[in-house]
């Protein structure tokens, strides 16, 4: 529900979501509509009062996209957690392939069940790695059952196939641990590096002492060293492989295709592999920038464009996105900063128009759901001015005098997004953003813009398509 309150001095915009649950999420924005332009004269007679209603109109609109965006994105999230099916198939143990929809898990708990649903509006089954041979998600991962040792105990599970050739490689997820399976000729070998700690007696100046040593077993490389010993090219690899999910699927596959050139290996981790995207991008900045010994605030609304590279990672964190690239606006403020909170100042009348050069870092997790997809961001921004034209006048209208600052070309700010996300197929999507970032110059020494602040609502439209 939205609140409009209004009083003499301040606007106030307060947004309350009630969720499901107890939990509640509140918005509150305020910002001052005392006077904008003052402190010169004759200065654009009328401007404030278009300014202002204009301004109520933005935010009332926007007020209304965003409450929009959460009610939808809260539908989502409720038919996520219902959900959060995925298009896939199950082999059963008669060999039959079986095509449904199977639930999105965490790797760990991939490995315990499956469940299934043969098709919509039909009741989801659970099947352990006893019910059926393996499943697999479309376009992600591929699990088996078998039989492997744990902590010295047998045990039946899904494990992760992840190359299939000369020699076989499995990964399972345990919880808190990990294990890599080689398979030959049927047997099923572990490859592990267990961490030890190290206790040695070492002499100090006046008395011996006890130093501790973190040594990694590295059994896997003798493992693979006898294993892939018919390759003698592979063997020189040995030493430098980590022991990692893509270095070891690297190595296995290195071995096959040295030994055997009659048939190809199988790589079933390809459609988990990192992918790479390109998003250009546009829509509006809503911006109020205020001052740290003031309560008021002056706004400006521009439009701004951008591109972006997204990086999606593989094994247990596709839901987890990295992106990274660069946008471009400008701000042009103008009004006047009653010192409000320090009454020993006389006011100010600011004029600052700058471009923008925004290059945000974002980190994303997105509701892996199959064709709408919510998602929520966090960003460091790293912001460039540059273009500045700056004029600031200290005093009342009758007598004011010009101010010397400093205006500051680098700025950092933090934002916090989320959005929705439609796959229109399987490398492109389209998507829509809401994004709140706050941002302040990046030294402040005391003078008259060092003390500003930006709050910036931004709402942007954008294409994404797999480059790589």
């Amino acid at each position: 529900m939205g609140l409009i309150s209004e009083s003499s001095n301040h606007i106030i915009f307060q947004f309350k979501y009630a969720f499901n649950i107890e939990g509640l999420i509140r918005f509150s924005l305020s910002i001052n509509s005392g006077r904008l332009i003052k402190g010169k004269k004759n200065i654009y007679p009328g401007l404030f009062k278009s300014k202002q209603v204009s301004t109520i109109k933005l935010l009332q609109m926007g007020k209304k996209c965003f409450l929009l965006c959460l009610i939808f994105m809260q539908f989502c999230i409720i038919n996520y957690g219902q959900k959060g099916y995925k298009a896939g198939y199950i082999i059963n143990n008669e060999l039959d392939t079986l095509r449904g929809f199977i639930r999105l898990k965490s790797n760990s708990e991939n490995s315990g069940s499956c469940d299934f649903i043969a098709g919509k509006n039909q009741p989801a089954k659970i099947y352990s790695p006893n019910d059926i041979r393996a499943y697999r998600i479309e376009n992600s991962k591929y699990y088996v059952s078998k039989n492997i040792m744990i902590d010295s105990s047998r045990q039946r599970v899904f494990i992760e196939y992840l190359v299939d050739g000369i020699v076989n490689l499995f990964y399972y997820k345990g919880i808190g641990t990990e294990y890599y399976f080689i398979e030959k000729d049927t047997l099923m070998i572990p490859l592990t590096n267990k961490e030890s700690i190290i206790t040695v007696k070492e002499k100090g100046v006046t008395e011996e002492y006890d130093k501790s040593y973190s040594h990694n077993s590295n059994q896997y490389k003798r493992i693979l060293q006898y294993l892939f010993q018919e390759s003698p090219e592979v063997l020189k690899e040995i030493p430098s492989t980590a022991f990692d999910y893509r270095p070891l699927i690297k190595i296995t596959k290195d071995y096959h295709n040295s030994v055997c050139k009659d048939h190809n290996c199988i790589d079933f981790t390809k459609s988990t592999n990192k992918s790479l995207y390109l998003e250009p991008y546009f829509g509006i900045i809503n911006s109020w920038m205020g001052l740290k010994t003031s309560k008021n605030s002056v706004h400006d609304i521009k439009p701004y464009l951008g591109m972006q590279l997204r990086l999606k990672p593989f094994k247990g964190f596709s839901m987890w996105n990295m992106l990274v690239g660069i946008n471009y606006s400008t701000n042009n403020f103008e009004g006047e900063f009653e010192n409000t909170l320090n009454q020993y100042r006389s006011p100010y009348w600011i004029h600052t128009k700058y471009s923008i050069f925004r290059i945000p870092i974002t980190v994303e997790y997105t509701l892996q759901t199959e064709k709408l997809q919510p998602f929520f961001s966090l960003s460091y921004n790293n912001i460039l001015l540059s273009n500045a034209q700056n004029e600031i006048l200290k005093g009342r209208e009758d007598s004011q005098t010009a101010e010397f600052t400093y205006f500051r070309k680098y700025q950092f700010g933090a934002s916090l997004g989320l959005g929705l996300k439609y796959n229109l197929s399987k490398n492109t999507y389209i998507y829509l953003k809401s994004e709140f970032e706050y941002r302040i110059p990046g030294a402040n020494f005391g003078y008259v813009l060092d003390q500003t602040n930006v709050f910036s609502n931004m709402i942007n439209i954008g294409y994404g398509f797999k480059i790589k």
